[in-house]
């Protein structure tokens, strides 16, 4: 029995960890002294991260310490951070393919006003808004508070081999025990009014020119 306890407990040991948050770059999801479990091998059985994960990671470039942010961007998406206009948007063409679409983010705790053009072609911050496609394994992350967070926008894309475990559950305070919440969803992005109107008589212009002629004697 003792020996079954050992080997439970090192397999225990191996696969989950506790992580303590330090900071507030994860706010209103995590807050600061929040304790969570982590899985250690959640990506290590043919796996990845996925969109809306939350991930332990080093930071590319210091070794020294840990952070934990929200992944969203993946590898081989073509992604746009957008601030004009007063309203910053994070915008996504999945895989590279298709339309940009608009990053749902319910869980942001504020309006976003800051570091919110991108990307180099490293994935930094940028003047304007420019497109980047992200490289074959890497992720691109950002805190949940974006007005107060040190993520890709700030040291770029993170490798894969970067990311160390994936967050899951809230352990302490007892009275927020459970689950992380829910995660992003992608919407298409509305088309403003003259572009709609202007697609809408190219299809009309098009259906005529399809119908067939009826000549009448």
């Amino acid at each position: 029995m003792l020996l079954i306890a050992l080997v439970l407990y090192l397999l225990i040991w191996n696969a989950l960890q506790t992580v303590r948050v330090d900071g507030d770059s994860m706010d209103n999801t995590l807050q600061n002294q929040d304790l969570l479990l982590a899985s250690k091998v959640s990506y290590d059985f043919g796996g990845n991260p996925q969109r809306g994960d939350i991930v332990v990671l080093v930071p590319p470039g210091d070794s020294s310490r840990d952070f934990i942010k929200r992944v969203v961007g993946l590898p081989g998406d073509v992604i746009e951070i957008d601030g004009s206009g007063g309203k910053s948007k994070f915008l996504i063409k999945a895989g590279g393919k298709g339309d940009f679409q608009q990053l749902k983010e319910p869980y942001l705790p504020e309006d976003w006003t800051t570091m919110n053009f991108c990307c180099t072609p490293q994935g930094m911050q940028s003047n304007a808004a420019q497109p980047v496609t992200i490289p074959t394994a890497d992720y691109f992350v950002m805190g949940d508070n974006r007005n107060r967070s040190s993520d890709s926008r700030s040291f770029g894309f993170v490798p894969r081999k970067n990311i160390l475990a994936k967050a899951f559950l809230r352990i302490w305070p007892l009275n927020r025990f459970g689950g992380l919440g829910a995660g992003p969803s992608l919407a298409g992005l509305a088309l403003a009014p003259a572009t709609a109107w202007l697609g809408l008589r190219r299809r009309l212009r098009t259906r005529r020119r399809q119908e067939p002629f009826t000549h009448r004697a």
